[in-house]
């Protein structure tokens, strides 16, 4: 049986590969991948609206308001995309996904709380250069521990050199950004 500093230190040699740079076949610039693009790009000015609304709401309301209005709006919405995307819940094989579906994942939730209320509360007094710079931040380290140890159940991607290289300029932008007065 493997120690557990033997454990560790073999997750990090899988996570970080020294390669060359390379073009990944399965990325081809076509329709699809503009479509994707346009509506991640959508997604981003959404969430970046989200935060400016809310955080102009909260000057009027109170803090816990626009984060209530926020999700009670858009489980509405939810529920008519949910209701049309499952045919009303009968796509779904409810009782196999709760007996093999993880612990961890009906909680998807609370982090999407997490980040409308700490939004909400932060983008009055900082503004969103400062709240998004940081934000994007968090998440692009996250998401490349993620990636790099394929965590909860993601696709693993070696934190190669480019995408650390890459990661230390937007790093440097987010400075820049942020700490600028």
């Amino acid at each position: 049986m493997k120690s557990v500093a033997g454990r560790v230190i073999r997750a990090f040699k899988d996570s970080v590969a020294i390669e060359k740079p390379r073009i990944y076949a399965e990325i081809t610039f076509d329709r699809k991948l503009l479509l994707d693009v346009i509506l991640l790009m959508i997604g981003g000015t959404a969430t970046a609206l989200q935060g400016v609304v809310n955080g102009a709401l909260s000057d009027y309301t109170s803090p816990g308001f626009p984060p209530w209005l926020s999700f009670a709006v858009g489980s509405v919405l939810l529920v008519v995309f949910f209701l049309i995307d499952t045919r009303g819940g009968k796509a779904i094989n409810w009782r196999n996904s709760a007996k093999t579906c993880p612990w961890w994942a009906w909680l998807g939730g609370i982090p999407g709380a997490a980040f409308v209320v700490i939004i909400t509360l932060m983008m009055p007094i900082r503004g969103p250069a400062f709240v998004y710079s940081i934000y994007i931040c968090a998440k692009m380290v996250t998401s490349l521990i993620v990636d790099s140890f394929g965590l909860f159940g993601a696709k693993h991607r070696p934190a190669t050199i480019p995408r650390l290289v890459g990661f230390l300029i937007m790093t440097a932008g987010v400075l820049m950004v942020s700490l600028d007065k």
